[in-house]
């Protein structure tokens, strides 16, 4: 094994407890709406905020984990690099571990917890955001086509994130998250194309 496997083994298994987390707490969520009891039924409000939220961030840990891969040829091995991939990787885990209530019972409206929240969640996920963004301008020699597409998706995705940071209505917010995960699944047929030599 070499010495950014063995790196990467780290961070794959910390980006998974990520996810793990975030979807333990949407099953937790989920699962706090059936009936607590014979004829007690449980009366919560998910809305759409918070789980557009938990998509979201999960689509992104994806992003993270695929851009990791990328650039691994290119991450020297040492402790620097150990522990700033610690921090990034503890801005996701405390952004996943605050999407979803731990007794979302004592929330009748989930939205509410989301409203309390979102900016210590969302403002991790941007300090996540911003040093994975950077090699693409320092290191990555991309065509100009390549640079004019991906500072366009860079623009996108900061503004979008202020906008659900610092927005007050719900409308606002929640097209905000749209807009954030539309941009992360445009990725999808972007990738395929590639891979098939078209774009």
């Amino acid at each position: 094994m070499s010495a950014i496997e063995w790196l990467l083994n780290l961070f794959t298994l910390l980006l998974g407890f990520i996810l793990v987390e975030v979807l333990s707490g949407l099953m937790r969520t989920l699962r706090a709406r059936l009936p607590s009891g014979p004829g007690v039924k449980a009366d919560i409000h998910i809305g759409w905020l918070t789980p557009m939220l938990g998509a979201y961030i999960m689509l992104n840990v994806l992003l993270m984990w695929g851009t990791l891969w990328v650039y691994s040829p290119m991450i020297p091995v040492g402790y620097d690099t150990m522990t700033l991939g610690l921090i990034l990787c503890s801005f996701y885990y405390f952004a996943a571990s605050m999407i979803f209530p731990d007794k979302p019972r004592d929330w009748p409206d989930v939205d509410a917890w989301f409203w309390l929240h979102r900016r210590q969640v969302l403002g991790c996920i941007l300090a996540a955001n911003i040093p994975v963004m950077l090699p693409d301008y320092l290191v990555w020699k991309a065509t100009a086509s390549e640079m004019a597409v991906n500072s366009v998706v860079v623009v996108l995705q900061l503004g979008s994130l202020l906008l659900a940071i610092f927005a007050r209505k719900h409308a606002v917010v929640l097209a905000a998250l749209g807009l954030l995960i539309a941009i992360h699944l445009s990725f999808i047929p972007l990738e395929y194309l590639h891979r098939q030599g078209i774009w």
